[in-house]
């Protein structure tokens, strides 16, 4: 008998469970779509780098590919496997209701399928971080599973608030494998009850603390321009400042992303010129991130990258990186006097720097958990 290569005989199974998944979850025959692994972790980097925040089937379907090829590469790992059933269940969840689903969902498939690309590529299995990604993925998880319990129970079927169609919809949301049939959830129930601090299935009350503070009064921020507007951000989560030319803005705005070895120079490396987490990565491990421009939101703020910016800005917090194309950045940082709440989109509220001057300051954490890239580096 001939023996089929390993790698051959790897895509085969992928390719053969990809021509399966779009039959289960259309109930009928379509073109399938086939993924190789290396296709399924370059089809999970486009979707994350992508300003595209909608779901579409036409997005759905590949996606569904990927998803069902990487749960057979990551089948001995329960964390992982587990990780990537709750982001199918996401997007079988969307499909049901026509790519027709709140922010937050799209927020969490981006996040989920961002650690998922991570693992894959982590060269060293490391089953602690594992977990504790999982930790964190399955307690924003559980948050997505109490909102669509509560609109279904607010509008229940046959209400005159909610069609068959919509219950249908929020039904759905339990046909997928739950979290408490996968392997993880039975075998380590107190791991689900740290990282959420409820048992599985229980309803917490939507009475929370308040967020922390962007920065604490006293702490430094910058004024910078973004279009017409001028705003403050945080001079902790400012990695790298660097000029514009008309040449580059154009073609980063075209492709939505900036690869960091753009960056660099003849003489300094990129890691020297780096501040925070960033700086603390090897110059050629920098030189393969290709970061994401985002776009804050707000009442006065467009919704596409300033035209006429003039400098870009990395910005950082945690392990989430991204880039602001802007007009003008102040030259030194100043202490917030006060800072207060008055959240407009992205923007946080008004942030004192003197007696007669304020600016909205600029919420970085929320805006990179939105559009950012994360990367966890060993």
């Amino acid at each position: 008998m001939k023996k089929i290569p390993e790698q051959e005989l790897r895509f085969t199974v992928c390719a053969t469970l990809a021509l399966l998944y779009p039959y289960k979850a259309n109930g009928c025959g379509v073109i399938p779509v086939i993924l190789s692994i290396d296709e399924s972790i370059l089809k999970l980097k486009t979707e994350i780098l992508s300003q595209d925040w909608s779901l579409s089937q036409k997005k759905i379907e590949p996606l569904q590919a990927a998803f069902t090829c990487l749960k057979n590469r990551f089948k001995s790992r329960k964390n992982a496997l587990t990780i990537l059933t709750m982001a199918d269940s996401v997007l079988l969840y969307a499909q049901k209701r026509q790519g027709q689903v709140p922010p937050e969902f799209i927020d969490f498939l981006k996040e989920t399928m961002a650690h998922v690309v991570n693992m894959y590529e982590d060269s060293k299995f490391d089953p602690d971080r594992d977990a504790e990604v999982f930790k964190r993925v399955y307690g924003k998880f559980a948050k997505l599973k109490e909102k669509v319990a509560a609109e279904k129970a607010a509008s229940p079927a046959g209400s005159s608030g909610q069609s068959p169609e919509s219950a249908a919809d929020l039904d759905s949301w339990e046909t997928p494998t739950s979290l408490e049939e996968a392997p993880i959830a039975r075998n380590e129930p107190n791991t689900v009850r740290a990282a959420t601090g409820i048992a599985p299935g229980k309803v917490v009350s939507k009475t929370t603390a308040p967020k922390p503070l962007p920065i604490e009064p006293g702490g430094l921020i910058r004024q910078i321009s973004i279009g017409k507007l001028s705003l403050a951000i945080a001079e902790e989560n400012i990695a790298l400042i660097k000029p514009l030319s008309p040449k580059k803005r154009k073609q980063y705005i075209k492709t939505s992303q900036i690869p960091l070895k753009d960056l660099g120079g003849w003489f300094h490396s990129l890691a020297g010129q780096m501040q925070g987490s960033l700086a603390l990565l090897k110059n050629g491990k920098l030189k393969k991130l290709i970061l994401p421009v985002m776009i804050p939101r707000g009442i006065g703020l467009a919704d596409i990258p300033d035209e006429e910016a003039s400098m870009l800005v990395v910005v950082s917090s945690g392990h989430w990186h991204g880039v602001l194309l802007c007009r003008s950045l102040a030259q030194a940082a100043v202490p917030a006097l006060s800072l207060a709440r008055a959240k407009n989109g992205d923007l946080f509220g008004p942030a004192r720097l003197t007696e007669d001057q304020e600016l909205q300051l600029l919420n970085l954490g929320q805006l990179l958990e939105r559009e950012g890239f994360l990367f966890m580096p060993k």
